[in-house]
C-alpha cells in the first residue's frame, strides 16, 4: 500500500469555505479512483511554529502502481485545478509519496 499526499496549508480567512468545498465536491469525485481518501487537519506539535494558517493533508491511499500513478499524474492535477478555480490565492500545496512499510 503506497500513500499519496498532499499537504495544504491554508488562509484563515478562507479555511471554513476551502474545507467544505475539498468535503463536499472534490474528494468524492476522485475518491473513486483509489483505495481509500482521508481529509485531515495537522496540529503541528513542535517545529512549526511560524506556519500562517491552517494545515491539511490529503491521503490517497493506493493498492497498486497503476492506481499511485493515476492520483500523481491525473487526480493530483484535478484536485489543484479545482481548488485553483473556487480558490484562487490564500493556499498552497505540495506532495510527497509514502511507502508503507509495516504496522506494529
Amino acid at each position: 500500500m503506497n500513500i499519496y499526499n498532499i499537504t495544504f496549508i491554508v488562509e484563515p480567512e478562507i479555511e471554513k469555505d476551502w474545507v467544505e468545498f475539498v468535503d463536499r465536491e472534490v474528494l468524492p469525485e476522485l475518491g473513486k479512483s483509489v483505495h481509500q481518501v482521508d481529509l485531515l487537519k495537522v496540529k503541528f506539535e513542535e517545529g512549526m511554529d511560524n506556519v500562517k494558517g491552517s494545515t491539511f493533508s490529503v491521503q490517497f491511499y493506493c493498492k497498486d502502481k497503476d492506481m499511485i500513478s493515476w492520483i500523481r499524474d491525473i487526480g493530483h492535477q484535478m484536485l489543484l485545478q479545482k481548488l485553483h478555480r473556487k480558490f484562487s490565492k490564500n493556499w498552497l500545496a505540495f506532495a510527497s509519496t509514502l511507502e508503507f512499510i509495516k504496522s506494529y
